[in-house]
């Protein structure tokens, strides 16, 4: 039994000087819950949980293809054989972004569009075989996954400054605003009309994170506001000890809210928005059943309840909002670096080097799109700079 304690500890000091994870318990041997398949919002789903169900992305992975957008590329969408980004683009002429749909097979462009805005920012979401963009002056335009075919545009009032990427699900695109203290909006996906408007305090950043029956934006200082999905009625708010600009997206996950914020990152009660616990993380944290995967400076931490399963820190680089495909974890580095971890023991089982650094999400600017990773229809795709990547099993 010595011996097998003295080689466990020479183990885990050469684990921890090489960077890679070190378990501290065993996770639970629980299987993996379902999920989405698609990829339709930023973190994969509309409740940015960051997990994917697709059971054909199964590691070791390969290159499928890469694309050089020519400009800094946001998260994708990934739905009905496309892979659907927006890129900041400077050209002559033209200044804005460009909504690329792309064949998930070759990422050859099937389809894109310029949307002709300053500064270069605007994101995306899916639903229902549409795609939805907000660019920062308040354009929201719908257009036919398919073809390419723009279907409507409004113009969204009351506020000159949007920096919310849209969430779209049940016949509705929610998305927020800023410049005037701050509106969010609830708009028909059919024909682009404004269905409900709620003030908030102040509009940036927070791209609304649904439960089946609530929609939950979170902004500076520890806001979260709580308003019912189909009236727009507040059900519960969540105030702070000042406000500002700023927001971050919240996540909602399991009957409960993870709010993150300079003075202190909170998890709340979907129903009442009562005060559940605290957390530490960086980027937004995802979650796979009971186990959520928190980014604290580079430093990726396996959690249940307040157990910590393992820790993993690759590089020293790590900078991605993690992600979970089924029963694998994966998180980029700014070196370039992709892991794919395993979700109950943080084992590396697979990674690779993307040629480029791997995009991190910037929630306090609009210089360019919201970057994360995604996963679904046999593909996880990486943002890095101007490149877009594609891998498959």
């Amino acid at each position: 039994m010595r011996g097998r304690n003295h080689l466990f500890l020479l183990l885990t000091t050469l684990a921890l000087a090489l960077g890679l994870a070190v378990p501290a318990a065993a996770a639970p041997d629980a299987p993996a819950p379902s999920g989405p398949t698609e990829a339709v919002a930023y973190q994969i789903g509309v409740s940015h949980d960051g997990f994917s169900g697709d059971t054909t992305v199964v590691p070791p992975l390969a290159q499928r293809w890469s694309r050089d957008l020519g400009g800094a590329v946001s998260y994708p969408l990934i739905a009905g054989g496309r892979v659907f980004v927006t890129a900041a683009v400077t050209a002559s002429g033209f200044s804005g972004t460009t909504l690329f749909a792309l064949d998930q097979a070759t990422g050859a462009t099937l389809w894109s569009v310029e949307l002709l805005h300053s500064p270069r920012w605007s994101n995306a979401a899916y639903d229902a075989g549409r795609v939805f963009v907000v660019d920062f002056d308040g354009l929201m335009q719908a257009f036919d996954a398919a073809t390419g075919t723009r279907l409507w545009s409004t113009d969204l009032p009351g506020q000159y400054a949007f920096s919310s990427p849209p969430t779209a699900q049940g016949g509705i695109v929610y998305t927020g605003g800023a410049g005037t203290g701050g509106t969010v909006y609830a708009v028909s996906q059919s024909d682009g009309v404004v269905l409900w408007t709620r003030p908030v305090s102040n509009g940036d950043n927070s791209s609304p994170a649904l439960s089946p029956t609530s929609m939950f934006v979170s902004y500076a200082c520890g806001l979260v506001y709580a308003f019912d999905r189909v009236t727009g009625d507040l059900r519960w708010f969540n105030n702070g000890p000042c406000s500002g600009g700023g927001g971050k997206t919240s996540v909602y996950h399991d009957g409960r809210v993870y709010s993150r914020d300079f003075f202190g990152n909170e998890v709340l009660d979907a129903d009442t928005g009562a005060l559940r616990g605290t957390f530490q993380a960086g980027p937004a944290p995802a979650f796979a059943g009971r186990t959520g995967l928190f980014l604290a400076g580079s430093t990726l931490r396996a959690m249940s309840g307040r157990r910590t399963l393992w820790t993993f820190s690759g590089d020293g680089g790590l900078i991605t909002a993690p992600i979970v495909v089924q029963s694998t974890v994966y998180v980029g580095s700014s070196s370039g670096m992709l892991y794919g971890l395993d979700l109950r023991r943080g084992q590396v089982v697979w990674s690779t080097n993307v040629g480029a650094g791997v995009s991190g999400p910037d929630e306090q600017n609009v210089s360019q799109p919201l970057a994360g990773l995604g996963a679904g229809q046999g593909l996880l795709v990486v943002p890095a700079g101007n490149l877009l990547a594609a891998y498959g099993s």
